[in-house]
C-alpha cells in the first residue's frame, strides 16, 4: 500500500496565510500551474479537454464543494501510481484525503489548504511530497489555485529527478546551520500549521519562547566555541523534551521556540516542567569544566485564532517579563 510523506517537504503558499512544514512567505507559482488555470478559464468544450491532455503534468478541477469535476489523462493515469492524493473524476476529495488508510498528514495538510481556497482564504499553496510502496520512492509537486467561480484547479507534476537537489537546497534554507533545528522562516511556518489544525481538531498550540539565562557569561568567560557546544547541548535537550510531531527551533542567538499542540490548556504546565528539568544538569564545556546554563520561558496557548505574527510576538514579550520578573515562566492563556 503506498503512502505519502512529508517531513522534509517543501511546502509554500502565495498568500499572507501559509499551509506545510517546510518553507515559508509566497512562493512563485508552478508554469504548468499558470497554464493550466487559463486554459481552465476558457469556455469548456472538447478542444478545452484536448489542450488539457497535452499538458505533461496532471491536471484536475474542483467545483465550489471540493468534487472533482474534471482531470486530464495524465491526472487519471497517476490512480495507477498508488498516490493517495488523487482521486477519480465524481470524488469530493477533501473527504478523501481526510480518510486514507493509513491516514497522512501530509494529505491532511493538503486537505486543508483546499479548504481555504475553497473557503476565499487564499489564493494558491504549493506542496512538494513523496509517495512510497512502489519499487523506489517518488516525489511530486502539486500547486493549486483559486479560481473566480469559486473552484480550485490543481496540477501534479513529478518531482524525483530534482527532488535531491531541492532537499538539500532546502535544508539549508530552513534549517540552522549550528544545531540544525528549524530556523525562524522554518518556525513561523509550523506554528501556521498548528493554528490550522487547532481550528479544525480543537487543539491549543502552546507556544514557548526561551532565552538563555547564563549563556553570555559563558561566551565571555569559555570563549564562543564553548557557546557553541552549549547551544548545541540546548537544542538537542529540547528536543528530547517534547514530542517527535512537535516543533523545537532556534529563534536566533540564544533564543529557542517550541511550538507543541495540546489536547487542553492544563497540558501547557507539564510540557513547561519537562522544558525546565531538561535543563537542570549542568553543562560540560571541551575542557571538562561545568557550567549552569537556566531558561527564561514565555508561554502563550493559543485558541487557534491568532495571526502568526502576533501570537509570537505575545509569546517573546512573555519571555522578556520573565526575565526580567525572575520569579519563573509567565504563561498567557488565551481564550477560547
Amino acid at each position: 500500500m503506498s503512502a505519502i510523506r512529508g517531513d522534509r517537504a517543501r511546502r509554500e503558499v502565495s498568500d499572507s496565510t501559509t499551509l506545510g512544514g517546510g518553507s515559508v512567505g509566497t512562493g512563485p507559482r508552478p508554469t504548468e500551474a499558470r497554464i493550466a488555470v487559463s486554459i481552465v478559464r476558457l469556455p469548456h468544450s472538447a478542444s478545452t479537454d484536448t489542450i488539457l491532455d497535452l499538458i505533461p503534468h496532471g491536471v484536475a478541477v474542483l467545483d465550489q464543494h471540493g468534487t472533482v469535476t474534471t482531470a486530464n489523462d495524465r491526472w487519471r493515469w497517476a490512480r495507477g501510481d498508488g498516490d493517495p492524493v488523487v482521486a477519480d473524476v465524481g470524488t469530493p476529495l477533501l473527504a478523501h484525503l481526510r480518510t486514507g488508510d493509513p491516514p497522512s498528514p501530509v494529505a491532511e495538510h493538503i486537505a486543508d489548504g483546499l479548504g481555504r481556497l475553497l473557503d476565499g482564504r487564499g489564493s494558491s499553496f504549493q506542496v512538494q511530497y513523496q509517495v512510497t510502496g512502489g519499487d523506489e520512492p517518488r516525489w511530486f509537486l502539486v500547486a493549486a489555485e483559486h479560481l473566480p467561480d469559486g473552484g480550485v484547479v490543481i496540477t501534479r507534476t513529478d518531482t524525483t529527478v530534482h527532488h535531491g537537489v531541492n532537499e538539500v537546497l532546502a535544508e539549508l534554507a530552513f534549517h540552522d546551520d549550528l544545531t540544525g533545528l528549524p530556523n525562524r522562516g522554518l518556525l513561523q511556518d509550523r506554528v501556521r500549521m498548528a493554528l490550522i489544525r487547532a481550528q479544525r481538531l480543537g487543539l491549543r498550540p502552546l507556544i514557548l519562547f526561551t532565552d538563555l539565562v547564563g549563556f553570555k557569561a559563558v561566551n565571555d568567560r569559555h570563549g564562543h566555541e564553548a557557546g557553541d557546544l552549549v547551544l548545541i547541548e540546548t537544542a538537542r535537550r529540547l528536543s528530547a523534551a517534547v514530542r517527535e510531531g512537535d516543533t523545537c527551533g532556534r529563534w536566533g542567538g540564544d533564543e529557542f521556540v517550541l511550538v507543541v499542540e495540546l489536547g487542553d490548556a492544563a497540558a501547557a504546565r507539564r510540557v513547561i516542567d519537562r522544558v525546565t528539568e531538561a535543563m537542570a544538569e549542568p553543562f560540560t564545556l571541551a575542557d571538562g569544566s561545568t557550567v549552569d546554563v537556566g531558561l527564561s520561558i514565555g508561554a502563550v496557548v493559543a485558541n487557534g485564532n491568532e495571526r502568526v505574527e502576533a501570537l509570537i510576538a505575545l509569546a517573546d514579550q512573555a519571555m522578556y517579563q520573565a526575565k526580567r520578573d525572575g520569579e519563573g515562566p509567565v504563561i498567557v492563556e488565551r481564550r477560547p
